[in-house]
């Protein structure tokens, strides 16, 4: 699971990388049609090939911000590292965090990443502050071909970022593994002490 996990963000880092070096030479982008790599993305998770797909929605994502395309790949992105059967869970908490702290946000998407940040905390994940494929921006800075659809993110201010209410399941059970150690060890103890 953590091969997976370094290979998804080693695809991420690339991406990055090569979006990058197609910001400097804008002739070598027009290939890229984000609506096409969103369809693509989505058909590479649907076969359960997370690699590709979650390179190509960051992809998207990179190009169109804060669109309605944007939100989309977001979502779907966060999404899929949430899928127990394939998680990232860095990943889940670290973009549901980039995409609530910026103040271009629709209230459906505003409410999954809320609750996607909160679950992916409390199951285990953490936050990577180096993680920036979102770039914010007013929704009209970005390609009309990523603002294409509905419902389009709306300026929506500077949001509080929740906590959790309590200990984390994670922590609690990491609690509950080292009582049982604790509990396995003195019973040992006991039953050496006991041995005629």
């Amino acid at each position: 699971m953590r091969k997976r996990c370094l290979a998804s963000r080693i695809a991420l880092l690339v991406v990055m990388g090569s979006l990058g070096a197609c910001a400097s030479a804008p002739q070598q982008r027009e290939w890229f049609a984000p609506p096409v790599t969103y369809a693509q993305a989505i058909a590479a998770l649907e076969a359960g090939d997370q690699i590709e797909g979650r390179a190509k929605l960051a992809q998207v994502l990179e190009v169109c911000g804060t669109t309605a395309l944007g939100e989309r790949a977001a979502v779907a992105l966060i999404a899929d590292a949430l899928d127990p059967r394939h998680p990232d869970l860095d990943l889940a908490a670290s973009l549901s965090r980039a995409y609530l702290s910026q103040p271009y946000r629709t209230p459906l998407a505003e409410q999954f990443a809320t609750s996607a940040y909160l679950v992916s905390l409390d199951v285990g994940g953490s936050l990577d502050e180096s993680l920036s494929i979102l770039p914010s921006a007013d929704p009209a800075e970005f390609p009309a071909e990523c603002r294409s659809g509905s419902p389009s993110p709306t300026y929506r201010g500077v949001m509080m970022i929740p906590e959790l209410p309590s200990q984390s399941m994670a922590d609690r059970l990491a609690e509950l593994e080292n009582s049982v150690e604790a509990l396995q060890t003195e019973l040992a103890r006991v039953r050496e002490t006991l041995r005629p």
